[in-house]
């Protein structure tokens, strides 16, 4: 989905093949029977995300012919896909909004500052509990979590953020497996392969400069002298041990260097993104539209990519054995099919299909639709599948666990001065003067916002000695995510232009305890979504959060004038009782605090890859599904672990690394 330019519903059910344009839909092809020739590939890819994008791309540029399925359209001309600085203002056309669960502990959620409601008379309310006090008949929705929906993936609609993950991260596929697979120096190689860097002198090592995926950082125009962020940018330095002088060369630096002790090293970099030199989004729909543009010399498709837009993936379809093997999948044709689309409805009308893959299925769907197309296709916890009546295909019980997400939470305060700069830019709208300026290359949109940074922390509950907090400024203060139009009711008041907010990443979580499982055998249902919050590693996640509290606190207690000191407001520990370190004299009212209000966005891990030995293990080393043949995972479900602070970079490698197994296996690498 997208943006700007909303096909008409009879148009909804649209293939765009390597044989015509890029951009506009054309009628779908007719469902049949296997060997028809119309319906039939070599593989067949669901979903167009980091890991879905780039694995059919790649499969269809080694010759291979590829369907590649996207629930959502393709919002290329919509604005608010293309400017980076547009993030989260992409609307109904191009996300999916979840309703999730953080913990059982009703309670708890009763606490939550921006637990949703529906209003009985439409439209959403946000607020804790007892809900809107002019609507008795509100119901509790939950936690809304956004998810991308549109060709692209949620690689349209992130932030952009690429930053590598730790090199252990790449060890664990590994774990219960004598063959060594995965590497992190082999990930490198593969980064190399696929980078076009546009911010490092050519050659550096450890980057490509020939690729296909393009990144770039802020540089030093991003933090000029006069900058009110600087000085308490500064005092994080200093306590990062670094020279506060020196600031803007560290928030400049590259942060996805490569060396041997990166994953130890805490300081300050600047922060990549997947963007183009003039900060235009780089995602897999880039790479999918230039694929299927390529051209003969005599105009014919040089690469047989099909793309099915306003598709959704319902089952795979197999071929009885003793070990069963994925031959196909069943898919739907419509607009807003599901029913986290905003714009669904009961009157949606769809068609049934079918398309059978000679080689394999690669379910690319992101770590919340996986699991659903995997249990609705008989793969799953047996009792789950026969609740539902789904045929069993193979008694996976780790299909749908192991959800995983990083922790996050803002650290607020209040400087003594105004530190927004104000500017004209109006984020879109008709006559914005900023929005010009980027289509020429020049202006804010055209650079690094004030995320365009890290500070990475390592606190004493570090794991493997690796640092476990990653710091950042955003442009405003995020503490979660809202439908939009919804009636907001905290902060209670907007933010003042004196608000300066740290927000903190929680790297390497020790929960896996999340779980997304389908609640009935429709394919247009959402599943049930619960994140287990702090069920297993309380006693590692909760003090490092504490202790990341504080530091963000002294760095804003030590902050010079006239900006400092900065007062922190959230978590609400009252200024007179936080001490010279920052730690509040009250520990519990900063623990439950983070209970109570830490969200995420960056979930990982319900296919999980796992050793032989381990009964959760949904994937072996090379991604393919156990206990059947023909059928892999490449998204994000598949890391065992949460990869770093942002997943994105760490899928569009898995991506790249699945293409070469696949290929391999084929026997055409």
């Amino acid at each position: 989905m997208k943006l700007l330019q909303l096909l008409p519903l009879s148009l909804a059910a649209t293939t765009l093949s390597a044989a015509s344009p890029a951009r506009p839909e054309s009628l779908p092809r007719s469902s049949g029977s296997p060997g028809n020739g119309s319906n039939t590939y070599d593989y067949i890819v669901t979903g167009s995300g980091p890991g879905g994008g780039t694995i059919a791309t790649n499969l269809a540029r080694a010759g291979h012919s590829v369907l590649l399925i996207e629930a959502g359209s393709d919002q290329s001309e919509n604005i608010a896909t293309q400017v980076l600085a547009f993030v989260g203002r992409g609307g109904a056309a191009v996300t999916w909004g979840f309703f999730v669960k953080h913990t059982d502990d009703i309670e708890r959620t009763k606490r939550y500052n921006l637990l949703v409601w529906r209003l009985s008379t439409g439209g959403y309310w946000v607020g804790k509990f007892p809900g809107p006090p002019h609507d008795p008949n509100a119901e509790m929705m939950g936690v809304y979590y956004p998810r991308g929906a549109t060709l692209g993936g949620s690689a349209i609609t992130n932030a952009g953020a690429f930053f590598l993950p730790a090199d252990s991260d790449w060890d664990v596929f590994n774990k219960g497996s004598e063959e060594v697979v995965w590497s992190a120096k082999d990930i490198r190689r593969i980064l190399t392969k696929i980078e076009k860097n546009n911010y490092l002198p050519n050659g550096t090592e450890g980057h490509g400069f020939k690729g296909w995926l393009e990144t770039n950082t802020g540089d030093r125009n991003v933090y000029p002298a006069t900058s009110l962020r600087l000085p308490i940018m500064r005092a994080m330095a200093k306590l990062l041990g670094l020279e506060p002088s020196k600031i803007v060369d560290y928030v400049t630096s590259d942060g996805n260097f490569e060396g041997p002790n990166r994953d130890q090293q805490t300081g300050m970099w600047a922060l990549p993104f997947h963007v183009n030199k003039g900060w235009r989004r780089y995602s897999p729909r880039d790479r999918i539209l230039e694929t299927l543009g390529s051209k003969n010399a005599d105009g014919t498709p040089k690469f047989p990519l099909t793309l099915q837009l306003n598709s959704l993936t319902t089952k795979v379809l197999f071929e009885p054995g003793e070990t069963p093997k994925a031959i196909g999948v069943e898919y739907m044709t419509g607009a807003s099919l599901y029913r986290a689309d905003p714009r669904w409805n009961t009157t949606i009308n769809s068609t049934l299909h079918r398309a059978y893959a000679r080689n394999e299925v690669i379910v690319s769907g992101g770590t919340f639709n996986t699991p659903q197309i995997l249990q609705l296709s008989g793969i799953g916890p047996k009792s789950l599948l026969e609740k539902h009546n789904i045929p069993l295909i193979s008694d996976l019980p780790g299909v749908g666990r192991n959800l995983q997400d990083n922790y996050e939470l803002p650290v607020v305060a209040r400087a003594q001065i105004n530190i927004t700069v104000p500017n004209n830019c109006t984020f879109g709208q008709l006559g914005d003067p900023c929005l010009a300026l980027w289509r020429l290359g020049q202006g804010p949109y055209a650079q690094a916002g004030n995320n365009g940074f890290g500070a990475l922390y390592k606190t004493q509950k570090a794991i493997d000695n690796e640092r476990d907090i990653f710091f950042f400024n955003s442009p405003g203060v995020l503490r979660g995510f809202t439908p939009g139009g919804a009636n907001l009711t905290y902060p209670p008041t907007p933010d003042p232009p004196s608000t300066f907010g740290w927000q903190m990443v929680k790297m390497h979580p020790q929960n896996g305890q999340g779980v997304v499982q389908i609640k009935s055998n429709d394919p247009t249902d959402t599943p049930d979504i619960n994140f287990h919050h702090f069920t297993n590693g309380a006693d590692t996640d909760i003090p490092a959060l504490m202790e990341a509290i504080a530091l963000a606190r002294k760095s804003m207690k030590t902050t010079a004038a006239p900006v400092g000191p900065v007062t922190a407001i959230e978590p609400p520990c009252p200024a007179a009782d936080v001490d010279d370190e920052g730690v509040c004299k009250d520990p519990e009212i900063d623990r439950k605090w983070l209970e109570d209000q830490v969200f995420g966005h960056h979930p990982v891990g319900t296919s999980k890859v796992g050793g032989d030995d381990d009964e959760m293990a949904v994937l072996d080393q090379r991604l393919r599904v156990r206990g059947v043949k023909g059928l892999r995972v490449v998204d994000a479900s598949a890391f065992p672990r949460n990869p770093g602070a942002f997943p994105a970079a760490a899928t569009f490698l898995l991506g790249a690394k699945a293409s070469e197994l696949v290929l391999e296996d084929a026997g055409k690498l």
